[in-house]
C-alpha cells in the first residue's frame, strides 16, 4: 500500500532516534558504504549479489545491513527495491540528511498492478520521485537498431547493458543522467545534505555478471563526494524525448 505525507513526516521525526551499534563507532570501524538488503522487499536477488561482489572488489570498508541497522556512512545502496518499508524509508532519509550519497535502484520493472502502484506511491510521497509504467525495451525495439544500452552521462559517459525492462521518469526536479533512446531512466538530485541517485534501470545484474564498466561507474558515483553533476549547457525536455545527446537538468512546472 502507499504512504501518506503525514506518515512520512512521522518517519523523518523518528529517524533521529535510530540507534547505531556502539562497537561500530570505534575509530576506523565505520564502513564508508552500506548495502541495504530489503530481503523479500527486493525484487532481484542477483542485484544484491552484484553490488556485494562489486563492493568486495573495491577493498574499502563496507557492510551489508537490514533496514533496522543502517549506520552512518558515505554511501547507501538500495538494490532492486520494490516494496520500501517504513524502516527503509527512515534509513534513506537519515542518510540523506547526514550528507550521504544514496543509490535507490527501482526493482519495479517487472511489477504490475498493486505492487507497482504501491512502489510508485512511496517514491512520490517519500522521495518526490515520479515514475511512469515499466517499458519493455526489446519488444519495442526493431532488430536493426541492435541491443538497447543505457547511456549514462554522469559521473562519466558510459554504456551499460539494459535489463530488458526499465522504469522511465516523469518530468520533475532533478538532473537526468541516463537514457535509453528517448526514455529518461536515471535521476540525480540534491536531497537534504546528501545526493539521491535514482535508477530506473537496474545496474546490479550487470555488476553480478562482472561488467567492468558497471563497476567503474559504481565506484565513480560513490567516490563523487555527494557532488551533483554540473553541465556546461542545458537542453529542453521536449515531448518526453531528449533534445540532444547530453543529459541536462529539468524542473517541474
Amino acid at each position: 500500500m502507499g504512504i501518506t505525507r503525514r506518515r512520512f513526516v512521522g518517519c523523518v521525526a523518528a529517524a533521529a532516534t535510530i540507534g547505531l551499534p556502539r562497537d561500530l563507532w570505534r575509530s576506523g570501524a565505520i564502513p564508508r558504504w552500506v548495502l541495504l538488503d530489503l530481503k523479500e522487499a527486493c525484487s532481484l536477488s542477483e542485484s544484491v549479489s552484484g553490488y556485494e561482489s562489486a563492493l568486495a572488489a573495491v577493498g574499502e570498508p563496507w557492510i551489508r545491513s537490514d533496514a533496522w541497522s543502517v549506520i552512518r556512512c558515505t554511501g547507501l545502496i538500495v538494490p532492486a527495491a520494490l516494496a520500501i518499508p517504513l524502516p527503509a524509508v527512515r534509513a534513506i532519509v537519515t542518510c540523506l540528511a547526514r550528507g550521504a550519497t544514496v543509490i535507490l535502484e527501482s526493482g519495479a520493472a517487472f511489477a504490475g498492478g498493486p505492487d507497482f502502484r504501491a512502489h510508485r506511491a512511496v517514491l512520490r510521497d517519500c522521495f518526490q520521485v515520479r515514475i511512469e509504467a515499466p517499458v519493455q525495451l526489446w519488444r519495442a525495439r526493431s532488430s536493426w537498431r541492435g541491443v538497447p544500452y543505457v547511456d549514462y552521462t554522469w559521473p562519466f559517459p558510459a554504456k551499460l547493458r539494459d535489463f530488458s525492462r526499465v522504469v522511465p521518469l516523469e518530468r520533475q526536479a532533478g538532473e537526468i543522467v541516463a537514457w535509453v533512446d528517448d526514455l529518461p531512466v536515471a535521476l540525480v538530485r540534491r536531497s537534504g545534505r546528501g545526493t539521491l541517485v535514482f535508477l530506473g534501470s537496474p545496474v546490479g545484474p550487470a555488476l553480478w555478471a562482472g561488467d567492468g564498466d558497471a563497476r567503474r561507474w559504481l565506484c565513480a558515483v560513490l567516490g563523487s563526494g555527494g557532488q551533483s553533476p554540473k553541465f556546461a549547457s542545458r537542453t529542453s525536455w521536449m515531448s518526453g524525448s531528449r533534445a540532444s545527446s547530453s543529459s541536462t537538468p529539468f524542473t517541474s512546472g
